[in-house]
């Protein structure tokens, strides 16, 4: 009899403790949306990923991350970003813009105290600061090194990404503007698309119609590695100066085995990792407007 007695005691007592623990549920951590302009598995975009989960990690936060396969889907990221907050409640914002359509929906979220930081590129709008490369500046570095590796002059394409992503228009405008005063001559300059295999079809395109050319840039991962596969496919313009932009493993192993001059890299894990932090300043309300520019680094022999 005293033994059952004792087992219906404990029976009662962790009954109590099981109705303790569901009375006071452990708080929920704070959660943040990265919207990328651009697949996640792409070499750049996964760098910022890295970067942005350290901090959240740091923070206390939990990071929510998707892109678009396009860079220039805003369409996409406004269902991403509608996603996330309805279903998340996520506190703040990081995002690559893929343009300036985002901008009305970020001043809704503005009026929901909820915080947003571009990163990347800035298509301006009511976003509390911006973490990115000087991507004009960038474009300037491309063309500085075009003209000392031509000795000055020569005629080179520019094969542009996709007319309004921000980031790449003002690299190409960089690029253009100091290709004039080094006196480099730019003898086609079309636009290829934002995803690789539409970008070989305009590259090869462009490639067997020119007769002459000494140099090429390339403003972003998709137009680079689109034009190396194309110039190791035909037999043509094999000895013309490329310079690319940011890395992958296609690109570091084309500059290895000689087939670009050199490549510029930005710092995308340091984008990702101080757009949360930026971020999570507004969330405690320690924040004034910010312009941060991350470093760029050029790759050559």
């Amino acid at each position: 009899m005293k033994i059952f007695m004792g087992i219906n005691k404990i029976i009662i007592i962790f009954s109590l403790l099981n109705l303790f623990f569901v009375s006071f549920p452990a708080k929920a951590r704070q959660c943040l949306a990265l919207v990328l302009s651009g697949s996640a598995s792409r070499p750049f975009w996964s760098k910022v990923v890295d970067g942005a989960t350290q901090a959240g990690n740091e923070l206390g936060y939990d990071i929510h991350v998707r892109g678009t396969i396009n860079d220039n889907d805003s369409s996409g990221q406004m269902h991403i970003l509608q996603y996330f907050i309805r279903k998340y409640q996520c506190n703040g914002v990081v995002i690559a813009p893929s343009g300036s359509a985002i901008n009305k929906y970020v001043s809704q979220l503005k009026k929901q105290n909820i915080p947003t930081v571009y990163i990347d590129r800035d298509t301006g709008g009511e976003r509390i600061a911006t973490v990115k490369t000087d991507n004009y500046a960038a474009g300037k570095l491309a063309a500085q090194k075009m003209s000392e590796a031509l000795g000055g002059h020569g005629k080179v394409v520019l094969f542009r990404l996709k007319e309004g992503v921000a980031s790449t228009d003002a690299r190409e405008s960089g690029f253009v503007d100091e290709a004039k005063k080094k006196g480099i001559d730019i003898v086609a300059d079309p636009y290829i698309g934002t995803r690789v295999g539409e970008a070989r079809n305009r590259v090869k395109s462009t490639l067997l119609q020119l007769n002459e050319m000494d140099g090429i840039f390339t403003p972003n991962d998709t137009t680079t590695v689109g034009t190396i596969l194309v110039k190791d496919s035909i037999n043509i313009h094999k000895g013309v100066v490329h310079i690319g932009f940011d890395d992958s493993p296609i690109i570091v192993k084309s500059f290895k085995e000689e087939k670009l001059q050199g490549y510029i890299t930005q710092s995308p894990y340091q984008m990702g990792y101080q757009g949360v932090y930026v971020v999570h300043k507004a969330i405690k309300g320690k924040l004034t407007k910010e312009k941060i520019n991350t470093s760029v680094i050029y790759i050559g022999k």
